[in-house]
Parts: C-alpha cells; sequence; structure tokens
C-alpha cells in the first residue's frame, strides 16, 4: 500500500512540475547558470545561491514521505558534516519540497540529522527541472550547475555524488 502511494505522490508530483516543461530535466541544466536559490530554512534562517559563489554547493530536493529521500539523507547529514569536505568548500543544502515546517522538523529531529533545510515552495524546483525526487544537484564554484542526478540507487548513487563533488572541489575558486 505505501509503494502504491508513494507511486502515487510521484507521479502527481512529477505532473505539477513537468506541466509546461516537456521533457526538461535537471541534466539539461548541467554545465549553465545554476538558477538563483532564495529560500527560508526550516529554522528561519535566509540562504541565498548566489552568496555561495566560490563554494560547491550540493542541493538535494527531498521530501519526508519519499522512501528514496529517506534512504539518500544519511549521506547527505554525512557529506554536510564533513569537515575535509567543508574546508575545501562544500555546502550542503537538503532542500525540502513543498512540506509544513513542523512535519520537517519533527522528521529532522527523530533522525538526528542536522543539515540546513531550506523550504521550497515549489518555485526553486521548477526552476531545476525537478520532477521527481530525490533530486541532487551539484553547483561549481564558478555559480554554474556541475552535475545534477535524479533518484536514488543507494552504493552507486553514493559513489557518484561523491565522484562529482570531488571533481567539483578541484575546480579552482573563480576571480572576483
Amino acid at each position: 500500500m505505501l509503494a502504491r502511494r508513494t507511486l502515487v505522490c510521484l507521479f502527481a508530483l512529477s505532473l505539477t512540475f513537468a506541466a509546461g516543461r516537456a521533457l526538461a530535466k535537471p541534466n539539461d541544466l548541467e554545465g549553465k547558470p545554476a538558477p538563483e536559490v532564495s529560500l527560508k530554512t526550516v529554522d528561519g534562517k535566509e540562504v541565498k545561491l548566489s552568496a555561495m559563489k566560490g563554494s560547491v554547493v550540493v542541493m538535494d530536493f527531498w521530501a519526508t514521505w519519499c522512501p528514496p529521500c529517506r534512504k539518500s539523507l544519511p549521506h547527505i547529514q554525512e557529506i554536510s558534516t564533513n569537515k575535509a569536505l567543508a574546508d575545501k568548500g562544500l555546502v550542503v543544502w537538503a532542500v525540502n519540497a513543498r512540506e509544513k515546517s513542523d512535519v520537517v522538523q519533527g522528521y529532522l529531529n527523530a533522525n538526528k540529522f542536522t543539515f540546513t533545510v531550506p523550504m521550497d515552495t515549489g518555485a526553486s524546483m521548477k526552476e531545476y527541472q525537478v520532477s521527481g525526487i530525490p533530486t541532487t544537484i551539484v553547483v561549481g564554484r564558478d555559480g554554474n550547475v556541475f552535475k545534477a542526478f535524479v533518484g536514488f540507487g543507494g552504493d552507486a548513487s553514493i559513489k557518484a555524488l561523491d565522484e562529482a563533488i570531488e571533481a567539483a572541489l578541484k575546480a579552482p575558486k573563480p576571480a572576483n
């Protein structure tokens, strides 16, 4: 029953965000300027992507009701607390997909997740052509989309994301 409900929700989400963007996918943005993101976090702080230029930003779009998202979030937590990656310039945002703050905060508390959670009302998902979650976007130091991943496939997805992060962190910081 849960699997059927999840599929129905993913299909509905897919239809919502795909309307008007036939065949558009997050991968289409690779190598192009990352759309601006300016959102309030679950704890009321403001985050703005343009303020992160010079850093590598991982934006993971997710929801508490999404089983693949729940499987991927421990790795998002791991990279968000990795001091060596942070020292190289990594910033991690777990962008929540249209849920209520109290639901998200309860989920974070129950799972001891400490990553930054910007709350999206759907506008950022539309800009990043997100039609299914999880979708993970790696934005390079230059402000361009370095790599986009749709879905979560366990160890293979973790390896691919880690490799993309390492490659993006090797790029030189842009001149101001």
